[in-house]
C-alpha cells in the first residue's frame, strides 16, 4: 500500500500501514512490544510446529512477520483510539495525543 497523509481507525488499515512501516524503524516502545511478541511466537507450539512444516524460507519469512503484524496490531488497537500518518511517520492518537510509533525514511 502506499504510504499517505491519513487518519484511521480500523485494524484492517492498522495491518496494513504495519506492513510497510516494518521496513521502517520503529519507537522504543514498538521495539519493547516486537521483542514481547517474538517469545511469544517462539514459546508457542503450535505456531512453531506448524512453522517447521515449511520448507520455503520466503513463505517461513512472511509467515513470521504476519503473526508478528497481526500481534502488534491487536496490541495497539487495545492501546489507541486511531492512527495518523503523517510526513512518513506512524503515530497512535491517544486521548488527543499522537505517539511517534514508526518512522520511514523514503529518499
Amino acid at each position: 500500500m502506499f504510504i499517505k497523509n491519513q487518519s484511521f481507525k480500523d485494524e484492517e488499515t492498522l495491518l496494513e500501514q504495519l506492513f510497510d512501516f516494518s521496513l521502517g524503524k520503529p519507537s522504543t516502545a514498538v521495539q519493547h512490544m516486537i521483542s514481547e511478541i517474538d517469545k511469544e511466537v517462539s514459546a508457542n507450539e503450535a505456531f512453531q510446529k506448524y512453522r517447521a512444516t515449511l520448507t520455503d524460507e520466503e513463505d517461513i519469512l512472511e509467515l513470521d512477520a504476519e503473526e508478528r503484524n497481526i500481534r502488534l496490531g491487536e496490541q495497539l488497537m487495545e492501546i489507541y483510539s486511531s492512527f495518523l500518518v503523517s510526513d512518513n511517520k506512524l503515530f497512535g492518537v491517544k486521548d488527543d495525543e499522537q505517539i511517534f510509533l514508526y518512522e520511514l525514511d523514503l529518499y
